[in-house]
């Protein structure tokens, strides 16, 4: 059995894998594996497997957005990957500042693909383990963090980063429901990987590098951004071997 979009098989890929936006991510966890495989480059859906510490991992870049981010988990749970760990970027709220790291409890289902997968009460719920090992590492790494409720939509101009008076009050408006929420950042995909590996019967967690400051626009700068990468890709090879196997795992999704 091959998977449609990424062209790879089963034994080539590990049994946990890192899900990523940039294709350039990709090659910067290749350079902490050894044995590593280039599987397959086609439309963007750049993928690699190696061993990290005696562990198969494989790593898949999907671009932008929930369709695309599924489409990936869902061939990879159907070639045996049983755990998966998204690694991005996000806008963050206040009190979430650039620079820190976000850790997804749970988020709001904002996006629309989810809802092809599950039904609309579902939860998009993090994995308790896989959750647990991302702390851990977070706590190692001296990093500042967060973890909590996050929100993932698919519009991107008209409900994260508005450009017209239009969108702005609609921004705003939003802005005031998350604060009492208390949702610490948005992004594009986190609650659709997040309920959907649950519905699948994958692990699945998300890690972010707040890169973008939501009421004010302003980015984090390069250098803090490439250093703040750098991390978030060791803290999360280092949490997804960590966790236990399934079968001594607590949280049975």
């Amino acid at each position: 059995m091959n998977a449609w979009y990424l062209h790879c098989s089963p034994d080539q890929v590990g049994d946990r894998a890192i899900l990523v936006g940039d294709r350039g991510r990709v090659s910067l966890l290749a350079e902490w594996l050894t044995d590593v495989e280039w599987v397959n480059q086609d439309r963007g859906l750049t993928t690699v497997t190696g061993t990290y510490k005696d562990s198969r991992v494989t790593v898949t870049a999907f671009g932008m957005g929930a369709p695309v981010a599924v489409i990936v988990l869902h061939e990879l749970s159907r070639l045996g990957v049983g755990t998966v760990l998204r690694l991005g970027t996000m806008m963050c709220l206040p009190p979430t500042r650039l620079g820190e790291y976000v850790l997804a409890d749970a988020a709001i289902r904002g996006e629309a693909t989810s809802g092809t997968y599950v039904p609309a009460d579902f939860p998009a719920v993090g994995d308790h383990d896989l959750g647990h090992a991302v702390r851990v590492q977070l706590e190692r790494s001296a990093r500042s963090y967060r973890a909590g409720l996050v929100a993932s939509y698919d519009g991107f101009y008209t409900q994260m980063f508005p450009l017209d008076d239009r969108s702005w009050n609609n921004f705003r408006t939003s802005q005031e429901t998350w604060k009492s929420l208390g949702v610490l950042g948005l992004d594009m995909e986190t609650s659709a990987v997040l309920a959907v590996g649950r519905g699948l019967g994958v692990r699945a967690a998300s890690l972010c590098l707040a890169t973008v400051e939501g009421p004010t626009q302003h980015r984090l700068d390069e250098a803090a951004r490439d250093e703040g990468e750098r991390d978030l890709c060791h803290i999360g090879l280092e949490a997804l071997i960590a966790v236990p196997d399934r079968a001594n795992s607590a949280d049975p999704a």
